[in-house]
């Protein structure tokens, strides 16, 4: 399982560790609860042309549309599996 321990700032900036360009390896299992890295690479935005800075703009930007709902707790951000299934089933077209 992947936890990424960064700080938000970092995360949302992109500024520090490479996060501008640099994804870290793909779990094998996502958790019930990710963090935005992990549920961007749950989403597959690692593997389209979207750095982990990017990726962490895109999410915000579906979360504020209220495409995309979101746990906080402990001053994070996290996604709930089950909440990520959701937004790529209202996603997917029929």
């Amino acid at each position: 399982m992947l936890m990424v321990n960064r700080d938000p700032r970092e995360l949302r900036t992109g500024t520090k560790e490479g996060l501008d360009r640099k994804w870290p390896k793909r779990p094998d299992v996502f958790p019930d609860l990710m963090t935005p890295v992990e549920a961007a690479m749950f989403l597959r935005l690692d593997e389209t042309r979207h750095t982990p800075a990017s990726a962490m703009r895109t999410l915000y930007y579906w979360r504020n549309r209220g495409d995309l709902r979101v746990t906080k707790f402990a001053r994070r951000v996290w996604y709930l599996r089950e909440e990520l299934e959701r937004f790529l089933k209202n996603k997917t077209k029929v």
